[in-house]
This record gives C-alpha cells, structure tokens and sequence, in this order.
C-alpha cells in the first residue's frame, strides 16, 4: 500500500513538472513572437444598436475591441499590431467581436470569436484556422453613464479568456513553435489579412 502511494505520488509530481515546462516552453514562444489582428472592416463602418427601454446607443464594435484587443495581447507577445499596420507577424488572429446590454439588469455582454492562423508561405487556408476560440464576458455598467468604459472593460475580459486558452493550448504552442522556427526575415502579414478581407460575409458571422 505504501509504494502504491508513494507512485501515485510520483506520478502526479511527474505530470507536475511536465505541465510547468510546457508552459515556461509557451511562455517563452509566445514572448518572443508578434501578433497581428484582424477585424472585418464592417466593424468599423456599421455600429450596433443597444437599447435602453426608450432611448438607443449606437455602438461601433471595432475600435474598441481593437484596442481591448492590443492592450492584452501585448502584455504577452513580443508586439501585436493591426493587420494595416504589421510589418513582422508569426500569428494572425482573426477577432469576431459582438457587444449586447441587459437594460433590466444594467449588464453589458461582449463575445468574440478568434481564429488563429499561423502566417507563413504559402498562404495558409483561410478557411481551415488551426484554432477557433470562442469567449464571452460581462461587466456590469449603464448604457446612460459613461458605457464606453463599461464595454471596453468587458471586451478586455473576453480577450483575456482567449489569452488563458492560448497559453495552455498544445496544438497552438506546437504551430507557433514550428512557424518561429521557419520563420523568415519580413513575415509581413498583409497578404494573409488581405486574403481574410476577402472571406464573403457568412464565412465571417457564422
């Protein structure tokens, strides 16, 4: 009995130690690598409408989740930019934000969807991302005071859930590795973007 527990005991210490380098190994990957990020341009043209009972607030979705965006994902990669604006990205991910309000219980509710493609050459298929993440969050806030800050703090959330399940994902860590390995000088992501821009509408909502 006691060297069945005594193995047991070895065992989880095993799987311990294991885990703790696999995360120092995606630590270190993920330091060291640059993300761009995509949002489809409707997101900047054509806000949302949240109501609160007789009044309405248009919101525009996509300045505010990229900068939500930017400023988690740089307290993690080595740099994350916009697509328009990357020069050098190992990763692309393709964000799919979406923003509703509870006026009953003064809620805000954030949800995005990311799809993570590894930028190389070739091209990879826009539509087979090597991960799709989906999270939600809330922040509770009025739509009639100050709600901009209510719903950045609430795409913030979101994006940080993403970040946790990137970190630990071993699928993920393995292509980034890979990708950093072959990378080349100028992984200029526009091309990839560019290719992203082109999905037709249902590819992009659904």
């Amino acid at each position: 009995m006691h060297n069945h527990r005594l193995f047991k005991y070895l065992i989880i210490l095993s799987c311990s130690f294991y885990s703790h380098i696999l995360l120092a190994q995606a630590a270190t990957d993920l330091n060291s690598a640059n993300v761009a990020i995509h949002i489809a341009k409707t997101h900047y043209h054509h806000p949302v409408r949240l109501m609160h009972y007789f009044r309405d607030v248009w919101h525009l979705k996509g300045p505010m989740a990229e900068k939500a965006s930017l400023n988690v994902l740089k307290k993690h990669f080595a740099d994350a930019q916009v697509c328009d604006n990357g020069h050098d990205a190992n990763i692309v991910l393709q964000l799919e934000p979406r923003m509703f309000y509870n006026a009953q219980f003064r809620v805000f509710y954030s949800d995005i969807t990311a799809k993570v493609f590894i930028n190389g050459t070739p091209l990879p298929d826009v539509n087979a991302p090597i991960l799709t993440i989906k999270q939600q969050a809330q922040q509770s806030g009025d739509l009639m005071i100050q709600p901009d800050f209510s719903m950045e703090k609430a795409y913030t959330k979101a994006v940080e859930k993403i970040m946790s399940k990137l970190q630990t994902d071993q699928a993920f860590i393995n292509a980034l590795h890979q990708a950093k390995q072959n990378s080349t000088i100028n992984n200029d992501p526009k091309a990839l973007c560019a290719a992203l821009d082109d999905l037709p509408a249902q590819k992009i909502y659904f």
